[in-house]
C-alpha cells in the first residue's frame, strides 16, 4: 500500500476510532456556560457537515476534486452579502462560514480516502449535486440566523468553555462518529475571539 495513503488511513483511523469515546459526555463540571440560543447553531453545523457525506458521495461518482474555488468564493460572496441583514458583520460572517467550508471538506477527503482504500463506496444512487447545494443553500440562512442570535459570544471570555460544551454536547445528541465530532470542533476552531477565562 502506498505510504501516503496508509498514513491517510491511520488519521482517519484515529480521528474515526479515538475522538469521540474520549470526549462525548465527558463533561466533569457542573457549571453550565451554553444558553438555549447557543445549541441551535452547533446542531445546525451537524446537519451541514452530514451533507457532506453526501457531496463526498456525489464526488466519488462523478471524479471531481473536493476543492472548489469558485463555488467556495460564491458561498461566501453571497454570506458577505446577506450578512448586514441578519445584523452581523460581514467579516465575522465570512470567518464562520469559511470554517464550515474547512470542515466540510475535511469529512469529504476522510471519506474519499476510506473509499479509496476500500475499494468501494457506500451501495447507494450517485446524489444529485446540484440539490445538495441547494440544501446548503437553504441551510445558510438558518445559520446566519443562529450566528445572529449568538453574536455575542465570540467576544465573551466563556467563549471556549461555552463552545466545547455545546460541541460535546451536540455530539452526543446526534450520536456523531469520531470523523463527524472531529470536524464539529473544526467548525468552532476560530469561532472564539476573547482570552478564555483563567
Amino acid at each position: 500500500m502506498d505510504m501516503k495513503i496508509r498514513a491517510v488511513a491511520l488519521l482517519v483511523e484515529a480521528a474515526m476510532m479515538a475522538t469521540l469515546p474520549l470526549t462525548v459526555g465527558a463533561t466533569t463540571t457542573s457549571t453550565t456556560w451554553v444558553s438555549p440560543n447557543m445549541m441551535e447553531l452547533p446542531a445546525l453545523v451537524v446537519e451541514r457537515n452530514a451533507i457532506g457525506d453526501q457531496v463526498a458521495l456525489s464526488k466519488w461518482y462523478s471524479g471531481k476534486a473536493v476543492e472548489d474555488a469558485q463555488r467556495e468564493k460564491e458561498v461566501i460572496d453571497e454570506v458577505r452579502r446577506q450578512a448586514p441583514t441578519y445584523g452581523l458583520n460581514p467579516d465575522d460572517a465570512e470567518r464562520f462560514f469559511a470554517a464550515q467550508i474547512e470542515s466540510n471538506k475535511l469529512v469529504q477527503y476522510a471519506l474519499l480516502s476510506v473509499w479509496q482504500l476500500q475499494g468501494r463506496a457506500p451501495d447507494l444512487p450517485p446524489p444529485d449535486l446540484a440539490r445538495l447545494r441547494k440544501q446548503l443553500d437553504d441551510l445558510q440562512k438558518r445559520l446566519l440566523q443562529a450566528l445572529a442570535s449568538s453574536k455575542e459570544v465570540p467576544d465573551s471570555p466563556y467563549c471556549k468553555a461555552a463552545i466545547a460544551q455545546a460541541v460535546d454536547e451536540a455530539a452526543h445528541n446526534d450520536r456523531l462518529d469520531g470523523l463527524h465530532h472531529l470536524a464539529l470542533m473544526r467548525s468552532f476552531g476560530d469561532f472564539c475571539r476573547a482570552t478564555a477565562r483563567p
